[in-house]
């Protein structure tokens, strides 16, 4: 019996214990306890009982929100009777990343109206089930509102009990000391020859569990991914997450005054607030296929206005990307793709985020048709995918006609929206240069890959949880 197994053996000795007391009370470690308790079960000395319970603690971001309060009630503190929203953001102290998630919550719900940059209260704000739920104690319900907002998350414990044997007992009182290690000093003085060495058993002992170091099986998803789409004779092209309003929609033959271009829609960049657009011939066929048309189109018929295609804002779609590369001056056929981040203000839940990865691809030739795009989205969702099933349903988009819907059937949450494709509109191919038809897709990555990695809510893609990512 070593040092470890005696002390460990005393204190059983007074009473049955955890694992943790044990090592508490003995001054052995917790890892070492392990090894004790199984060499002395082996032999007879010890009972041990394992149990494993599943609780429920707040996340780092819980534990902040449980301290000083959720932005949004602290965003509702600071505004009064009304404020400018910046204002009212500066006062309340919120980050960046704090303060959508405080007009958010706020707007949902109901005690505050947001409108033309102010923020107003909608009478007294009742304190709501997450509020409650941070100030209580956590379990299976009361978490579930936490963890939908990633506040909380389950916690497995793992336990193991002992007590010693009236066996342990009498090896007690006769123990006989047993090194449990060669040190160099016997080796050099010899008295390795004489002294009794414990023995190791690695069929019965038990330590903590271990893990290696592995990829985060998003990113190697999104890898993956484009290695199929390369082995399918796609090139890769990237393009800026802060992007002008040119390339993002103007380019893209989406109209100044179109719903998607205002702030509840796209998320717009206040300093810098403006760029330029370099290429001033590109810049006028752009300005002539919205006022007037190009290749037989009547146009929009409004003033295009340059500044606000100077505009900065945060990329809400990857086919700016498509309006870069075939702004290039391309030599059709060419097959391009992009995997990238987008951003857009949404409502988060197990399918949306404010930000998001997009799979953009395109396919310049002069034989292609809607019916070769049909079969791409249909290969890309079942065989790249792993979709069970897909729908079309007929779609519009400023830049593309006909136009498509994608649907993929994820197992176990049924069907969800994962993209919008078609063909893109020739007065926007003409302003570009572009003499050939050309397909495009832009599918929402991240909800395909909760079909892969049989994810239930999209925020488990970036999660921190390691549990999960195991």
């Amino acid at each position: 019996m070593n040092d470890n197994e005696r002390a460990v053996l005393k204190v059983l000795a007074k009473k049955p214990l955890e694992g943790r007391e044990i090592a508490k009370l003995s001054g052995v470690s917790h890892s070492a306890v392990m090894s004790a308790l199984a060499a002395l079960e082996a032999e007879g000395f010890a009972k041990t009982k394992r149990e494993e319970t599943v609780g429920f603690a707040l996340t780092p971001e819980g534990e902040a929100y449980a301290r000083k309060g959720t932005p949004e009630r602290r965003l509702v503190f600071a505004m009064g009777k009304g404020a400018a929203i910046d204002d009212a953001v500066s006062k309340a102290g919120l980050s960046p990343a704090e303060k959508g998630i405080a007009l958010q919550w706020a707007k949902r719900n109901g005690w505050v109206e947001i409108k033309e940059g102010r923020i107003t209260p909608m009478g007294k704000a009742a304190e709501s089930g997450v509020e409650k739920e941070l100030k209580g104690k956590l379990d299976g319900e009361s978490a579930k509102a936490l963890m939908a907002r990633g506040l909380a998350s389950e916690k497995t414990e793992k336990y193991v009990y002992a007590e010693i044997t009236l066996s342990g007992e009498k090896a007690l009182m006769g123990a006989s000391h047993e090194a449990s290690r060669l040190t160099p000093q016997m080796l050099k003085d010899g008295s390795w020859e004489k002294t009794k060495f414990k023995e190791y058993d690695v069929r019965t002992m038990f330590s903590e569990e271990t893990f290696i170091g592995t990829k985060q099986p998003y990113r190697e998803f999104l890898n993956q991914i484009k290695l199929k789409l390369v082995g399918m004779g796609f090139k890769e092209d990237h393009g800026p997450l802060v992007e002008l309003e040119f390339w993002n929609m103007d380019a893209l033959f989406m109209a100044q005054d179109h719903p998607a271009r205002e702030i509840h829609d796209v998320f717009i960049v206040e300093d810098p607030s403006r760029g330029e657009i370099l290429d001033k011939t590109l810049l006028k066929k752009v300005q002539q296929a919205h006022e007037k048309g190009l290749r037989g189109s009547k146009g929009w018929r409004y003033k295009w206005d340059p500044e606000i295609a100077a505009r900065l804002v945060m990329r809400s779609q990857t086919t700016s990307v498509s309006a870069r590369h075939l702004a290039k001056k391309i030599t059709p056929p060419v097959r391009m793709f992009c995997v990238g981040r987008v951003f857009r203000p949404d409502e988060i839940d197990w399918k949306h985020f404010i930000e998001f990865n997009q799979c953009e691809g395109i396919v310049a030739d002069g034989n292609m048709t809607f019916r070769e795009l049909l079969g791409y989205l249909r290969d890309f969702a079942i065989e790249v995918f792993g979709a069970e099933d897909v729908r079309f349903v007929p779609g519009y988009f400023p830049f593309t006609e006909p136009s498509v819907e994608l649907y993929a059937k994820i197992p176990g949450r049924g069907w969800a929206e994962v993209g919008g494709a078609g063909m893109f509109r020739p007065e926007m191919l003409e302003a570009l240069g572009i003499g050939v038809p050309v397909l495009a897709w832009g599918l929402g990555i991240d909800r395909l890959a909760m079909i892969k990695l049989e994810a239930k809510d999209i925020r488990d893609l970036f999660t921190h949880d390691l549990n999960k990512l195991r």
